[in-house]
């Protein structure tokens, strides 16, 4: 696994509105939102940097979240998600896909969760 002094910035400037980065807390099983970036903000609506993973979501989909977090750990291989952003009601026609990539500082524990995330277009479906 790569560590996140691995990951420069300057390298992945037209990323970085896309990208969620979460800390693993070390007793397991909790995450701090460490970085969110503008097109995320702008889609959930606020900056939820600081506030644990899930907490600007519906409870739903919040289980949903953790449990992907959890596999990321666990697993220490990157997951894929894709689907309708259900999540926020009045976006659910929007499609997204996510890439949640472990970090690690030791090569052997998950200490950050990369995150990226792509949404469809803003066109509304027509009724």
């Amino acid at each position: 696994m790569p560590k996140r002094t691995d990951i420069d910035p300057v390298d992945i400037p037209k990323l970085l509105p896309y990208i969620v980065m979460y800390t693993v807390l070390p007793d397991g099983g909790d995450y701090t939102i460490r970085l969110v970036g503008e097109e995320i903000v702008s889609f959930i609506g606020h900056n939820a940097t600081g506030h644990p993973a899930g907490s600007a979501i519906p409870a739903r989909a919040a289980e949903i979240l953790i449990k992907i977090l959890d596999a990321v750990v666990a697993e220490r291989v990157p997951k894929f998600r894709a689907g309708k952003a259900h999540w926020q009601p009045d976006k659910s026609y929007r499609d997204f896909e996510a890439c949640f990539l472990p970090l690690s500082a030791n090569g052997e524990a998950v200490d950050i969760i990369l995150c990226g995330i792509r949404f469809s277009a803003l066109r509304r479906p027509e009724a």
